[in-house]
């Protein structure tokens, strides 16, 4: 039995759906069953699970064999999954893969706090004694959804990022099927998988925008500073605006237009292209 953590999000909805459709046998820990059954419906088997509440997790992953740890970000990210790397020692598991961030930010002296936390969860995954597997996806294309509402309002695409920068997007659906391959087949343990789709420039990225929408869309680079104080003016936590800053920084510099092809390795076939993503998305932008 697999059991998923993180289920409800963009990338664990991907994951619950690319399970499904290979007749996966496995099971949702949640911490509100009823919101849970709201988003991913009625054929998703679903136990409460609380990663800040241990003693919750004992009974809810009663049965597994295999678990996949994904926690939203968060100041308490590294307790969170720690707390599930633990409970996952005491029920036996013999697999975990672990949902981490982007490739060039997983190290211990990263800009990101958040970054700094996937890298020593990772550490302590490995040193476990139980078989582990690592997804890196990189920059996904549903980030561009922090930019949508000044595109839909104002015809506007606002960035801090020079319009050269290349980012190696990836599709969300990608990295569910990806994860998919990699927790049925226990064969891919002990590597860590960096997922990427094809590199495009963020001048790209506003053509593609204005082709999906159907207007001429005016891109705007910001400094870093104002695109902090607009974080903050959205109510923004610090550490969140802090996070988020860290990376920009990373792509700003190049760091993130590296491409594998591990997503044509693990699904089967070239990873999905951003006019795919904006064919689903474009009505956030006003198409």
């Amino acid at each position: 039995m697999i059991g998923v953590i993180g289920g409800t999000g963009i990338t664990g909805s991907q994951l619950v759906a690319a399970l499904q459709a290979r007749a996966a046998e496995f099971r949702c820990i949640v911490r509100d069953p009823d919101a849970a059954k709201a988003k991913l419906g009625d054929d998703v088997e679903l136990v409460r699970g609380d990663l800040s509440d241990t003693s919750s997790l004992g009974s809810a992953m009663s049965g597994f064999d295999t678990l996949y740890i994904l926690c939203g970000h968060s100041p308490m990210l590294q307790q969170l999954e720690i707390n599930a790397l633990e409970a996952a020692k005491k029920a036996g598991v013999s697999y975990i893969v672990y949902a981490s961030g982007s490739e060039k930010g997983i190290r211990p002296d990263s800009p990101s706090k958040v970054m700094q936390m996937h890298y020593h969860v990772e550490e302590a995954i490995k040193s476990s004694g139980i078989d582990w597997a690592v997804s890196r996806p990189n920059y996904f294309m549903s980030t561009l959804m922090s930019m949508a509402e000044p595109v839909k309002k104002m015809g506007k695409l606002i960035t801090s990022l020079p319009k050269e920068t290349g980012i190696s997007m990836i599709h969300p659906t990608d990295i569910g099927e990806a994860a998919a391959e990699i927790i049925l087949n226990k064969d891919r343990a002990g590597q860590t998988y960096f997922l990427t789709g094809p590199v495009i420039t963020m001048g790209q990225v506003v053509e593609e925008v204005s082709k999906a929408v159907g207007k001429s869309i005016e891109y705007v680079q910001v400094p870093p500073e104002a695109a902090e104080k607009a974080m903050e003016g959205k109510g923004m936590p610090d550490w969140l605006v802090a996070h988020v800053s860290g990376m920009m920084g990373i792509v700003a510099k190049g760091d993130m237009d590296g491409v594998t092809d591990w997503v044509e390795q693990l699904t089967g076939h070239p990873p999905r292209t951003l006019d795919q993503w904006l064919d689903g998305a474009k009505g956030a932008f006003g198409g």
